[in-house]
């Protein structure tokens, strides 16, 4: 039997609100778009087959995992295959709509030197982020990169490795916020401004 790699099971979610991107008076809504949720399990068996085919041709060193859904790919699939995560923030998702392109902030890992490194994201869309993590890893020195995520789009950039293609709207388990015993929602203090 297969170990899961991803949260407990037992642990309570709740969906997370977040307030719309532009507020124009307008219904911006695709009615024809599917969603597709994701539960832990799920999340954990996908990862699973991910990791085993990878596994099959492509033998990483090193997982980077690009925030924020890359990180809990990432890190599933950096501990699925045995090997070193570091996570990276790029400043703007892939799936995000506008014309801005994405930047690192911060630095990309400087133990990329010289090995086989992954770049992993929840999703590719356009391929902007992981074009750029890979010529950044590329220009630390990483030996040979490759990319992976769980969604890929429909006629969308092909990274490596992914483990679904489509074109429905992926909730993902991390899209949820924890509520307590009682039903509430868990909140950090220091979020909340306390």
């Amino acid at each position: 039997m297969e170990t899961l790699v991803s949260i407990p099971s037992d642990l309570i979610l709740a969906p997370q609100v977040e307030a719309p991107r532009q507020l124009t008076g307008r219904d911006q809504s695709h009615k024809k778009t599917r969603v597709q949720e994701l539960s832990w399990a799920q999340f954990d068996r996908s990862v699973q087959g991910l990791a085993r085919e990878i596994g099959k041709s492509y033998k990483p060193q090193v997982v980077v995992g690009v925030a924020h859904g890359g990180v809990f790919v990432g890190g599933a699939l950096s501990s699925a295959l045995g090997c070193e995560f570091f996570p990276v923030r790029i400043s703007r998702r892939s799936r995000d709509k506008g014309g801005a392109k994405p930047k690192l902030s911060g630095e990309m890992p400087r133990e990329l030197k010289g090995k086989r490194v992954l770049i992993v994201d929840d999703v590719a869309s356009s391929g902007d982020t992981l074009e750029l993590a890979t010529a950044l890893a590329q220009k630390v020195g990483a030996k040979e990169v490759n990319t992976a995520t769980l969604v890929a789009r429909t006629g969308g950039f092909a990274p490596g490795f992914s483990a679904l293609t489509t074109e429905a709207l992926v909730v993902f388990p991390w899209d949820y916020e924890a509520v307590t015993e009682d039903g509430r929602f868990d909140v950090d203090p220091d979020k909340a401004g306390a």
